[in-house]
């Protein structure tokens, strides 16, 4: 089946939002029982989604318990110690199943790293300042350029105890403390070094509140000498350690552009030369920058001459078999037709019985097709001598039939405003400019159409 694909830029309407938290194993809930529920991302995605004008935050944690800004660049040759995987796959693999799952939302990435880059390790012996500015970028650069329209809020390190010793031998110190400092003075470089509006300082109120209360907020720990040291939030703390990301992040998500909910979304359209567009492009139709306006994904099955119900040599296969051609993955379909069956005693030679049975096909088999879409018909435009007509009766019982299924019909031989019996109105708003072309609009007649169809569809479409 021969389809047109495109896939559109979008407009905007809603506030509901992705975000991607990047961190070590404070990011992570480390030590929690359950950091699937406790852990700080999943507590930050439940405050933001109770704040007002905020729908639903929806969040990916990407913590990774142990590691540095080196363990999140992209280039993994450029990962210190050598050898040491890169996390960034597993960060883009993450957001892309988020992206995926809720499509269309605005995306932030929520970095909090710097804990492991102060410490002294066997193999990087403190994370330089400059070398940390470099890592960060590295990070959000390449994150800005697979998601371009993405914005990052970084956070502050929060405190620990200045002086332990791991027991893979890492080592706290005061020096430890003074390059959490350093590094969130630096963030305003990183802001100034990577895409300009979309990086942002964040949270750093949090690391004076863990100092004053890492007795009932941080879980106390023994090192490998023995002795109690206080580095990853209990579950408490964690929520309170959410609070501060939220509070900072809350403010980026107010300025990004609102998404339109139908972004991404794929939409079908199948018919006959209402969708295929005649002899003018499909870009003109009215479909087509339907699905341009709200950024989806458009997929057009129209095919001059067809019809629903009866299958003709120079037209091709009916509707009510050519349907199970349609790609299977389609959020909505859209069934334009019904000119053709009623056009030259093609109803006469089946009958109406023939073609609602052969309707009653094709809505059963998209309902089965498409358990998950929303399917909508539209009829064809009215005609001369409309009233007891074979169009009448087609878009009668198109009316009658889809109805009976639930299935939403646009009635547009009565309701389109578009004025089919006027060769004045059909010189304006018609192919050819002649008035002679009683089917096909033009692009300013598509222009006309598009609220029409718009108001229709989109009290089915939005969640």
């Amino acid at each position: 089946m021969t389809c047109l694909t495109m896939a559109i830029a979008t407009q905007a309407q809603q506030r509901s939002y992705n975000v991607v938290f990047i961190g070590n194993s404070i990011t992570y809930g480390a030590l929690h029982e359950q950091p699937q529920q406790t852990a700080p991302p999943v507590q930050c995605g439940l405050w933001l989604s109770a704040q007002p004008d905020v729908d639903a935050v929806y969040v990916a944690n990407c913590g990774r318990s142990g590691k540095t800004t080196y363990h999140f660049l992209p280039n993994k040759a450029d990962v210190i110690p050598a050898g040491d995987p890169t996390y960034f796959p597993d960060v883009v693999k993450s957001t892309r199943q988020l992206v995926k799952d809720h499509p269309g939302l605005p995306l932030l990435f929520s970095i909090m790293l710097g804990t492991n880059d102060s410490v002294e390790r066997k193999h990087n012996s403190h994370t330089t300042p400059d070398n940390f500015v470099g890592n960060l970028c590295a990070i959000i650069d390449s994150l800005l350029t697979l998601w371009p329209d993405a914005h990052v809020v970084l956070n502050k390190p929060i405190w620990y105890t200045p002086d332990y010793v791991t027991k893979n031998g890492s080592v706290a110190s005061k020096k430890s403390q003074q390059l959490i400092h350093e590094y969130h003075r630096c963030f305003a470089e990183v802001v100034a070094r990577c895409k300009a509006g979309h990086v942002h300082v964040g949270d750093a109120e949090a690391y004076d509140y863990f100092k004053k209360n890492w007795r009932t907020d941080i879980i106390e720990e023994k090192d490998a000498r023995g002795r109690s040291y206080w580095l990853h939030p209990n579950p408490q703390g964690a929520k309170r350690l959410a609070e501060f990301w939220g509070k900072a992040i809350l403010p980026v998500l107010k300025t990004m552009p609102a998404i339109d909910p139908l972004k991404g979304r794929k939409i079908g359209f199948i018919g006959d030369s209402y969708v295929r567009n005649h002899r003018e492009p499909v870009e003109n139709t009215w479909h087509y920058k339907f699905a341009a306006k709200h950024g989806m994904e458009y997929y057009n099955y129209g095919r001059n001459g067809n019809c629903i119900a009866l299958d003709l040599k120079q037209w091709g296969t009916g509707m009510y078999q050519r349907y199970k051609d349609m790609r299977d993955d389609l959020d909505y379909v859209v069934v334009i037709a019904g000119h053709n069956d009623a056009s030259q005693g093609r109803l006469d030679s089946i009958g109406v019985d023939t073609f609602k049975e052969r309707l009653r096909i094709l809505c059963e088999g998209l309902i089965e097709k498409y358990p998950h879409a929303r399917l909508f018909f539209f009829t064809p435009w009215a005609c001369k001598d409309f009233v007891g007509s074979p169009r009448q009766t087609v878009v009668d019982a198109m009316l009658e039939v889809c109805g009976s299924y639930g299935i939403p019909v646009f009635d547009a031989a009565r309701f389109s405003n578009i004025f089919v019996t006027s060769e004045q109105f059909r010189k304006i708003y018609f192919q050819g400019g002649k008035g002679t072309d009683t089917a096909h609009l033009n692009a300013r007649g598509h222009d006309r159409f598009l609220p029409v169809a718009e108001h229709f569809l989109l009290p089915y479409m939005l969640p």
